[in-house]
Order: C-alpha cells, then sequence, then structure tokens
C-alpha cells in the first residue's frame, strides 16, 4: 500500500512539474535610435524554441518548462545579447534586449528579391542597397540623383525640352525596369517620363536593386529586374525634422517631416518644396550659349501622409497613404523669358499632378504563416505644350500664327489600380514557399491637335485633333519556394503566369485622323520561370546564380508619352508581338580580409522581338501618325561588374567600382543601311562600354567628408539632323565627374553641410539644336550648394 501510493505521489509530481510551464515576454530596442527593432529572433539556446519580434519589438515565448536557460537575440546588423532566466512554476517573466548595431556593410532586411522577409547577407538573389546615409552623402534630392553612378544603372536625360529622363538596368531602358514602392508598382506610363526626378528622397530609407529577369515575380517590364524604394516608418518617439539648402542658379530645396507614435496608432507627415532656375551654358559653336535651356526651370512640390495602426488582431499592421506630386517644368527658348508662355515658339512646358492613395495590411499569424494585402489607386493628369503645332502651322500658313481658339494642349489622364495578396508559409526550418496573386488595372486617354505638313496632301496645313484611349487588365499567379538544403547551399525556384489583355483606340477629327480606327487589341498568356542557387562554401565568400525568363507587353511605351505632342501621333501596329527575354548572371561576394570585401557579376540577357521607335512609314503618314512601333530585332546585352570596399581605418573608408557593358542587335538597323554608320548601328544607343566609380568617405565626429568620381566611358548615340546629309552615329568622349559634400553636427540635433557637384564644371563638348534628344554628358556644369538640417528626437 505504501509503495502503491509512493508511485501515485512521484507520478502527480512529475505531472505537476510537467504541466507548471513558464511564459518569456519582452521587447527587443536598437540601441542608437531606441527604436524598437522588428524581424529580431529571439531564442532560447540549444533549443527549437522562439519567436521573432513584431513591428513594437514584442515577442512571447510559452510553454517553457521548470529549470535555467539563455536566451538569445540576434539579427544580422546587430551584436548577438544572451541574458540568463530561470523559469519556475506558471512564472511570465519578462526580459527587454538592448542591441548594438554593427558596422555590417548594408545591413537591414531585402524584400523585393524573393518577397520574403531575408537578411542582406543571406538573400539567395543578388540585391544591392542603397542606404539613405548614402543617399545624403551624395546629397540626392530625388531618386534620379540617388541611382546615379551606381553599378550597372545608368540615369540620363534625353530631351534640351523637358530634361525627359531615363532608367537603363544593364543596358535595358526604362521600359524593362519595374519600380516599385515599398513592394507596390506603382510606376509606369506617364510615371516614366518624368518620375526619377519627381520622386523625392527625404521620405526614403533605402533602395533596394535586383538585376536580371523578375519577371516571375514581378511580371511584365521587369525583363532588366526591380527596383524597389522602402520608404521611412514612424518612430517609437515623436521625430521631427528640417532641410533647408539652397545653391547657384537659385536651386533650393525644403524638407519636413514628421512622425509620432502612440500605443497602437502611428501617423507619418513628409512635404518637400524645391525649384531651380531654367539654365544655358552651352552652345551649338562652343562659344557663347545659344539661348536654349540646357537644363528647365521646375518647380515641384511632393506631399505624403500616412497612418498606421498596430495589433488590430493581434500581431498585425495596416497602413493607409496618400500622397500627391506636383510639378511644372518650362524649357526652350530662354531670350527674352520666351520660355515662360507655353505657346510661344521653341518652348515646351509641362504640368503634372499626381494622386496615390494605398493600403498595405501585414498578419504574422504565427511564427511560421504570414499574409499580405496590398492596394494602390493612382490618377496621373499632364498638361503640356510644346512648339510643334505652332511651327507646323506657321509652316504651312506663310508664317502667320494660328487663332488663339486653336491652341490646344496635350492633355493625359492615366489611372491606375493594383492589388497584390502574398501567403508566406515557413515550414520544416528548411522551406519558405510563397504564393500570390496580383491584378493591375491601367486605363489611359490622351488628346493633342496637330496639322497636316505633307504638301502632297489634299488636307495641308488644316488643323486635327487625335486622340487616343488605352486600357489594360493583367493578372499574375506565382508560386515559389526557397529550400534551404544545408547551412551552404540554397535553392529558390519560382514561376510566374499572367494573363494579359489591352486594347488601344485611336480616334481624329478629319480625315487626316479619321473619326475611328478598329480598336487594337492584345490578349497574351505567358509564363516565366526563374531558378536561383546561393553556395556558401564558407562565411566568407557567397556564390550566387540565377536564370529566368521574362516578358515585355506593347502596352504603355515610356518614349509615347516623353512626346508632349503626344502618343496619339505614335502608331502601334496590332501585329506588335511582345518582347522576351532569356537571363542569366553568377556573383560572387568575398571578405578578403577583415575590412576588405570585393565582388564581381557577370551576366547576359537575351532579347526576342525587341521593340523600337522609329519614323512612321508611308502608310501610316497617311493616317496622320509622324511615329511607329515595330518588332525591329533581337538582341543581346552582357557585362561584368566588379566592385571593391575597403575601411582603411575606423574613419575612413573606400569603395571602387567598374562596370563593362555591351548591347548589340542581330542586324543592322534600318535607319541606317546604306550608309557608312551601318556597321555600328548594330550596336544598342546609348550603353557605355566603361563606367567606374571612385568614392572615398571620412566619418568622425568632428565632421563628414565625402568625395566621390564617376567615369563614363565611351558609347554609341545617334544624331538625327533636319539635314539628312548630317545624320550620323556619334562615338562618345569618355569623361569624369567629380562631387564632394562636408558636414558637421552639433549636439546631435543640428547639422550644417555644404558641397560642390561637378567639380571641374565638364559640359558636353558637341551639342545640336535640330536634335533636342543628342545628350550624352552634362550639359550644364559646376554647381554649390549649402544648408543646413534640424532634428528633434
Amino acid at each position: 500500500m505504501f509503495k502503491s501510493f509512493l508511485i501515485i505521489m512521484t507520478t502527480f509530481t512529475i505531472f505537476l512539474f510537467a504541466s507548471a510551464q513558464g511564459t518569456i515576454i519582452g521587447h527587443v530596442t536598437d540601441k542608437q535610435t531606441e527604436e524598437k527593432i522588428e524581424g529580431i529572433n529571439v531564442i532560447i539556446q540549444n533549443t527549437k524554441k522562439g519567436d521573432l519580434s513584431d513591428y513594437n519589438g514584442f515577442f512571447i515565448i510559452p510553454n517553457i518548462s521548470h529549470g535555467n536557460y539563455k536566451i538569445v537575440a540576434k539579427r544580422i546588423g546587430y551584436i548577438d545579447d544572451t541574458k540568463n532566466v530561470i523559469i519556475n512554476s506558471n512564472d511570465t517573466i519578462s526580459i527587454n534586449f538592448v542591441l548594438q548595431p554593427t558596422s555590417i556593410k548594408m545591413e537591414g532586411i531585402v524584400v523585393t528579391a524573393t518577397k520574403s522577409s531575408r537578411y542582406i547577407m543571406d538573400v539567395p538573389i543578388r540585391t544591392e542597397i542603397i542606404t539613405n546615409k548614402t543617399i545624403v552623402e551624395k546629397n540626392a534630392l530625388t531618386l534620379y540623383d540617388a541611382l546615379t553612378g551606381i553599378p550597372g544603372v545608368i540615369v540620363e536625360q534625353q530631351c534640351q525640352y523637358c530634361n525627359f529622363s531615363q532608367i537603363r538596368l544593364q543596358g535595358l531602358g526604362a521600359d524593362h525596369t519595374q519600380i516599385l514602392i515599398d513592394n507596390i508598382p506603382v510606376y509606369s506610363g506617364l510615371a516614366s517620363v518624368y518620375g526619377l526626378q519627381q520622386i523625392g528622397s527625404d521620405n526614403i530609407d533605402h533602395i533596394e536593386i535586383v538585376k536580371g529577369a523578375g519577371s516571375a515575380l514581378y511580371g511584365s517590364s521587369a525583363i532588366a529586374g526591380a527596383i524597389n524604394i522602402i520608404t521611412k516608418k514612424p518612430s517609437n518617439k515623436y521625430a521631427a525634422s528640417i532641410n533647408l539648402q539652397y545653391g547657384n542658379n537659385n536651386k533650393y530645396n525644403t524638407n519636413f517631416s514628421t512622425s509620432v507614435k502612440y500605443n497602437k496608432f502611428a501617423i507619418q507627415f513628409n512635404a518637400q518644396k524645391s525649384g531651380a532656375d531654367a539654365i544655358d551654358e552651352t552652345s551649338e559653336n562652343g562659344n557663347t550659349p545659344d539661348g536654349i535651356s540646357d537644363m528647365v526651370k521646375i518647380d515641384l512640390t511632393n506631399l505624403s501622409a500616412r497612418i498606421y495602426i498596430y495589433d488590430i488582431l493581434k500581431s498585425d499592421k495596416l497602413s493607409i497613404g496618400i500622397s500627391n506630386i506636383n510639378e511644372l517644368r518650362q524649357g526652350g527658348t530662354l531670350t527674352d523669358n520666351l520660355y515662360l508662355n507655353p505657346f510661344s515658339e521653341g518652348t515646351e512646358s509641362i504640368q503634372t499632378n499626381r494622386y496615390t492613395l494605398d493600403l498595405v495590411y501585414k498578419k504574422i499569424i504565427n511564427k511560421n504563416n504570414n499574409i499580405n494585402l496590398m492596394i494602390s489607386g493612382t490618377k496621373h493628369l499632364r498638361n503640356a505644350t510644346n512648339d510643334a503645332f505652332l511651327g507646323d502651322y506657321m509652316a504651312t500658313h506663310n508664317d502667320s500664327s494660328p487663332p488663339i481658339n486653336e491652341f490646344k494642349p496635350y492633355i493625359a489622364n492615366e489611372k491606375l489600380i493594383t492589388t497584390t495578396f502574398d501567403y508566406t508559409n515557413f515550414f520544416f526550418n528548411k522551406h519558405i514557399f510563397l504564393i500570390g496573386v496580383q491584378y493591375v488595372h491601367n486605363n489611359l486617354t490622351e488628346s493633342g491637335k496637330y496639322i497636316s505638313v505633307d504638301e502632297m496632301d489634299s488636307l495641308y496645313g488644316i488643323p486635327y485633333t487625335s486622340s487616343s484611349n488605352k486600357h489594360s487588365n493583367e493578372i499574375g499567379l506565382y508560386v515559389q519556394d526557397e529550400y534551404s538544403i544545408n547551412r551552404y547551399l540554397e535553392i529558390v525556384g519560382g514561376i510566374r503566369y499572367d494573363i494579359h489583355k489591352s486594347e488601344d483606340n485611336f480616334s481624329g477629327s478629319s480625315k487626316i485622323a479619321s473619326n475611328k480606327f478598329d480598336a487594337l487589341q492584345y490578349s497574351e498568356n505567358v509564363y516565366n520561370p526563374r531558378i536561383a542557387v546561393k553556395f556558401t562554401p564558407f562565411h566568407s565568400l557567397s556564390i550566387r546564380t540565377s536564370y529566368g525568363t521574362g516578358f515585355k507587353v506593347p502596352y504603355g511605351f515610356s518614349e509615347d508619352l516623353h512626346l508632349c505632342s503626344g502618343s496619339p501621333r505614335v502608331w502601334k501596329s496590332g501585329e506588335l508581338s511582345p518582347e522576351k527575354s532569356k537571363s542569366f548572371n553568377i556573383s560572387i561576394d568575398y571578405e578578403i580580409i577583415n575590412n576588405i570585401t570585393a565582388g564581381l557579376n557577370i551576366y547576359r540577357t537575351n532579347l526576342e522581338n525587341k521593340i523600337g521607335f522609329s519614323e512612321a512609314g508611308d502608310n501610316i503618314k497617311s493616317l496622320g501618325y509622324t511615329y511607329e512601333w515595330a518588332n525591329i530585332d533581337n538582341a543581346y546585352v552582357q557585362g561584368i561588374e566588379t566592385e571593391l570596399n575597403i575601411n582603411i581605418i575606423k574613419e575612413l573608408s573606400l569603395n571602387l567600382d567598374f562596370t563593362y557593358s555591351k548591347g548589340q542587335y542581330d542586324n543592322e538597323r534600318d535607319d541606317w543601311i546604306g550608309t557608312k554608320f551601318a556597321s555600328i548601328s548594330k550596336y544598342i544607343p546609348r550603353i557605355p562600354k566603361y563606367t567606374g566609380r571612385a568614392e572615398l568617405k571620412f566619418m568622425s565626429n568632428l565632421c563628414n567628408i565625402f568625395i566621390e568620381g564617376n567615369y563614363r566611358g565611351t558609347m554609341y548615340i545617334d544624331y538625327f539632323s533636319e539635314n539628312e546629309n548630317l545624320n550620323k552615329i556619334k562615338i562618345t568622349e569618355p569623361y569624369i565627374l567629380f562631387n564632394a559634400r562636408i558636414s558637421r553636427k552639433f549636439f546631435n540635433t543640428f547639422e550644417i553641410f555644404g558641397g560642390i557637384k561637378n567639380i571641374t564644371n565638364y559640359t558636353q563638348p558637341e551639342k545640336h539644336l535640330d536634335d533636342a534628344a543628342f545628350m550624352y554628358a552634362p550639359l550644364f556644369g559646376r554647381e554649390i550648394y549649402g544648408g543646413i538640417k534640424l532634428s528633434i528626437k
């Protein structure tokens, strides 16, 4: 009986201790910023129990048996911290971690490469980051400035009269690069023309660049890759800053930002006001300025606000944002301020109004399951004029000006709706499985007024209106698996299936542009796979390689919308085929010794059915159209990118980049067949053979000094003159631009800074007024600026 009693009591005691389990809760904070940190792994050492800190830095580890434990908090970019705890029966122990950031370059979370939250050191697909610190050092006021000088990325202006800007990623143009803001693809159509210079940098936390085929996740327009702009998040404490800057040519910039967080709510507001006078520093003959703008007059306002609501359903976050871009740019003939009159000869004026409203909901269901929902709506308006109508009217009416009521601006109205839903599952500690769906609707209406200039036409000299209505619907379904085989090897496989349907309707007001053309309809169903491998034989060496396909549907070309006289003048055949691509790259990142790292990236993309922009053929001209799109050829781009980063001493670092690029069509381009330039016309224009950058940084308590040199080598560029006998393909001259910036902080709240861009005052040596797109180097010289910044936290 005693033995039975002893057995019962022993069993009850064991059961009591087994069922008496404790819980650990707490928060994780950044030591430098005093901000709560999301995404910290808090684990019980030598067990599989743990949690990932949420948006408020909170974590909870339940069901812990009685005993002594070591709790570790760690994440790439921070120094690990360990705390000892004792768990007794039904205890709830509260512990807090304060983590010290490390000096690892490009620390943080990357989300665009695989759409899952991965650290930059671990991400299996090569991803490059432009940090906010780099943006400040470069004194980058816009996205255009921030992307300047980045290896494999070329940003350039292509029009003197309006400063139309483009981005080229690994040699491919803007139509092949998907630009996202906080993972939402809102940058398309009208925004692709001037948007690089309209997106302010003050609210950018960092920029993520994923090169190579991205259609497996991002759909059409991601042949060259994706650029994701990650905006700043609200501070846990009240924070505000104001930045005032002024430079020569009356260039100014004012930024104001503030955020506050209280309990489960946060609000953030950003405002930017910037502008500059028009500049004329170069000329066609190399002597006195020619009276035509080299940089246009700009008046830009950026406003954005966002509210956050946390823990609505526990471990979730809802944010709603609204933004507005309002810009007026004016260029052309500066003599007697003619460019200020939008209907005068030799001028161009573009008014932009862009409104965006978005909703983002993120929910951590549990440690292994997350969902993301993103909905965005954009309305983009453009009112633009140039002298095309005036010039053509005067040319066909003995230099007489048209009646005032005949002047009509080019009007464009674009509406973009994007909805994306992602589900992520982490299972077996080896797989990250992603499934998602995306819907994109685009509607664009345009209208412009023109003149028939064909002397053989019976309607010669008669004004007419040409209009278009274009709309598209695209649904993409995608799946992806990130499989971590072991600590050395990881494989990512994914595929996306897209259903694209679009329709272009053209109409006009006379026999030249008839009342209604037959609608041009496009229907494409396409799938694009991608596979990537990351091999890490040891901690200091990472090898990544990837292969994928991509596509670009014949819809929404940026060059359509650059023409302020309107894309209703651009004909697009219903027989156009989508561009398709195959991309491959291999990259190596190696930490040679402490404080010295090197990188190498080799890439190649083959393009099929590349679409080109050209003068309209006779049949198309007879319909009232000046230009047309066509599948011109197959092509390829390839290159090698290298980098070397050296921390010489604690305060001094040196970064070196060098890139070789080449792009070529299979055949000579039609425009140059039969000329002495036929053989070199096979090379894709505007791809520099070599580019390079050297960056020297000195950071101390006394001051910060940043010196940068950017080299651009030779490239091919077309020159189309009003005199066809002067047409040529020019091989440009190589050049180097030097920039410098110095800053000093006082009491960690007040900063003064100043700098010089284009120190050597270099400008493009050859210029032609009859081809406004003939631009390959700066047209204006040295820029000097200074400013102050006040921050409150």
